[in-house]
C-alpha cells in the first residue's frame, strides 16, 4: 500500500488556537473514542499531582479536580490554555512543547495523555521519555491513543493509511514503558485494537 501524503504538514499552535473555541463540539462529533480514551484515563485516579501533558480544552484537568487531584496542564496552544483555564481555574498551567516539559524530575504521581503523541511521528519517544522522567518512582503514566493494534491485518494496514493521511502515526507505547522495566497494562478501546488504554507504572527505585 502506497504511504499517503498527509492533508496537514503540522498540527501548529496557531492551527489549535483557531479551534480552541468549538474543539470541545468537534471532538464530540468527530471522535468519541477519544472522549472515551479520556474517561478511562480518570477511572481510579489517584489524589495528589496529575500532570496532562497535552490538556488541550481541558475537560480531563476539570474532571480530575473534581475528584481532589491538583492539576497541572501543559499545551502550545495559548487558545487551548484558555479554554482550561475556563474549565479549571485552580489548575496550574504553561505554555510549552511536551517534547521538552518544565518541570523537575519525579514530581507527579500520574502523567497522562489522549490524542496527542500520535500526532507525532517522529520524536515519540521524546515526548514519552519526558512523560517517564516528570513521574515520581510508584507513580502512574496513563495514555489513551491511537496505537499499534496487535494483530498485523488489511484492516490494520487501512487504518494506519488513514491515520497518516490526516498526520496521526500509531505507535507501540506499551512496549516502550515495558522496555524501560514499568509494569504495564493495555485495554483495546476500540478500531479492532487500534486505539488503546495503556497503564504504566514506574517502579520504586
Amino acid at each position: 500500500m502506497i504511504k499517503p501524503k498527509p492533508l496537514r504538514k503540522a498540527w501548529t499552535p496557531k492551527f489549535y488556537d483557531r479551534l480552541s473555541k468549538n474543539y470541545d463540539l468537534l471532538a464530540r462529533i468527530f471522535f468519541l473514542m477519544g472522549e472515551k480514551g479520556k474517561e478511562k484515563v480518570l477511572i481510579d485516579l489517584r489524589i495528589g499531582n496529575i500532570l496532562d501533558i497535552a490538556c488541550g480544552s481541558g475537560g480531563l484537568l476539570r474532571d480530575s479536580v473534581e475528584v481532589g487531584a491538583r492539576a497541572f496542564g501543559s499545551d502550545t496552544s495559548w487558545g487551548m490554555l484558555s479554554e482550561t483555564r475556563a474549565k479549571a481555574p485552580s489548575a496550574n498551567l504553561v505554555q510549552a512543547s511536551f517534547c521538552e516539559l518544565p518541570f523537575a524530575a519525579g514530581v507527579f504521581d500520574t502523567v497522562v495523555e489522549t490524542n496527542a503523541v500520535s500526532g507525532v511521528e517522529i520524536e515519540s519517544d521524546t515526548v514519552l521519555s519526558e512523560m517517564l522522567r516528570v513521574c515520581r518512582g510508584g507513580g502512574e503514566i496513563r495514555i489513551g491513543d491511537y496505537a499499534k493494534a496487535p494483530k498485523e491485518s488489511t484492516w490494520r494496514r487501512f487504518m494506519e493509511w488513514i491515520g497518516v493521511l490526516f498526520g496521526d502515526y500509531p505507535h507501540d507505547y506499551a512496549a516502550y514503558f515495558r522496555e524501560q522495566g514499568l509494569e504495564t497494562e493495555v485495554e483495546y478501546l476500540g478500531f479492532d485494537g487500534m486505539y488503546q488504554y495503556v497503564k504504566a507504572k514506574k517502579v520504586t527505585v
